[in-house]
């Protein structure tokens, strides 16, 4: 039994108490600790380099899920145009890169999205964009490199046209069109981010899929989140929205970490202090402020079966803070999970916590609490990284209600 499962839409808002625990291991020896760091900065330095570069390379293996057994050949990587004139038509007329759109704005010292300034709390400059690559290494870690769950393979390479809402760095996207040359991928996203050479089937705009879309609707197969519920004011709203726009059997997927700090053997002792635990919780308050809620994902696999969403599917996955579990797989995903927290702190808590009332001095000074928190690698602490997919019936006479 491994560290994940898998539910269908009725027990999605259950205690996973079946869930396997992870394993603790021993201490690391200095050895494995330089091993770890080694292939830790080797996974940085190839982000950094590749986003100098201007591209990604392509996904060296493929995902779990796939039972073809073929190599698809990469896409010739080509200069994203304004125009994007390599598509029969734009999605937004805000795709257009103007001064306007390319923009930004800057606090603290910290970089965020021009574009509807304010909108998203959280930095989009270099530090956080190798820190969302990051994520999505470990994600791909997590799920064993799946790029989805959802059974869209065959649609892909039959030219299935995708939309990978708020896309960040575009990372998922590019490794998704280079793997499916095929299918045509669209990343939306608040900020302007993405390399200047993608595959020849991918294409980027800059928009707010929280406002109305403006593509007809049935015109996906596939519709894609992560790592962004969090920030969705009106998640119910989104989902009704993914499911008029996804073409009819098509599937939407959302993927995002749940904050509930947990552990599997007591050692995250409720009524002992943890500066982690308190962080989250103001976090929690400070995203509440803005209209967000932390939790949105635990709400999904509901919106989704009442908006009329089929064969409604969560998978979950357990993820460790730090380098304590045995599993060298999840070990590594705790180093990057550790290691992106901590690399966040600053910015992730600077819009929050000012919307608290904080002031600079009180936030730095919390912070080195949180810091010593996550170092303590006797709390074997982890977050649940849950997966929820759902298809859209394929005739309007479908039963709503018929999740397996």
């Amino acid at each position: 039994m491994t560290a994940s499962t898998e539910l269908d839409g009725a027990a999605a808002s259950a205690d996973l108490l079946s869930s396997a625990a992870i394993a603790v291991g021993t201490v690391p020896t200095p050895e494995q600790r330089r091993r770890e760091d080694d292939l830790l900065a080797a996974a940085l330095a190839r982000s950094a380099l590749l986003r100098s570069e201007g591209y990604f390379d392509p996904p060296p293996t493929e995902p779990a899920e796939s039972d073809s057994g073929l190599d698809s050949p990469p896409a010739i990587s080509v200069r994203v145009t304004p125009s994007l004139s390599s598509f029969d038509n734009d999605l937004s007329e805000s795709s257009s890169l103007k001064s306007s759109v390319v923009d930004h704005v800057f606090e603290n010292g910290m970089r965020y999205h021009g574009f509807r300034a304010g909108r998203y709390p959280f930095p989009n400059d270099d530090d956080e964009q190798n820190r969302d690559d990051m994520k999505h290494t470990m994600a791909q870690m997590l799920c064993h490199d799946a790029y989805f769950y959802s059974p869209v393979e065959q649609a892909l390479k039959a030219g299935g046209e995708v939309l990978d809402l708020g896309t960040g760095t575009g990372i998922w996207a590019i490794e998704l069109a280079d793997k499916y040359p095929e299918a045509r991928i669209t990343g939306i996203d608040l900020s302007p981010i993405q390399p200047n050479f993608v595959p020849e089937n991918a294409r980027f705009f800059v928009d707010d899929f929280e406002m109305d879309w403006v593509d007809p609707e049935s015109t996906y197969d596939f519709i894609h989140i992560r790592y962004t519920l969090h920030c969705v004011r009106d998640p119910r709203m989104l989902v009704q929205r993914a499911l008029r726009h996804l073409k009819p059997g098509g599937y939407f997927e959302v993927k995002q970490l749940d904050y509930d700090l947990r552990c599997d053997d007591g050692s995250l002792d409720p009524a002992r202090p943890s500066a982690l635990r308190d962080y989250i919780k103001f976090m929690e308050n400070g995203l509440a402020a803005y209209g967000f809620d932390l939790y949105a994902i635990a709400a999904v696999p509901a919106l989704m079966r009442d908006a009329g969403f089929q064969d409604v599917r969560v998978r979950r996955h357990k993820c460790p803070i730090g380098t304590w579990a045995r599993d060298m797989r999840l070990r590594m995903c705790g180093l990057f999970m550790r290691t992106a927290i901590l690399g966040g702190l600053r910015g992730l808590s600077r819009r929050p916590l000012t919307a608290l009332g904080w002031t600079q001095t009180q936030i730095e000074m919390f912070l080195i609490e949180v810091r010593k928190s996550l170092s303590d690698q006797e709390t074997h602490a982890y977050l649940n990284y849950d997966v929820v997919y759902g298809r859209k019936p394929s005739e309007e006479s479908d039963d709503k209600d018929g999740e397996r």
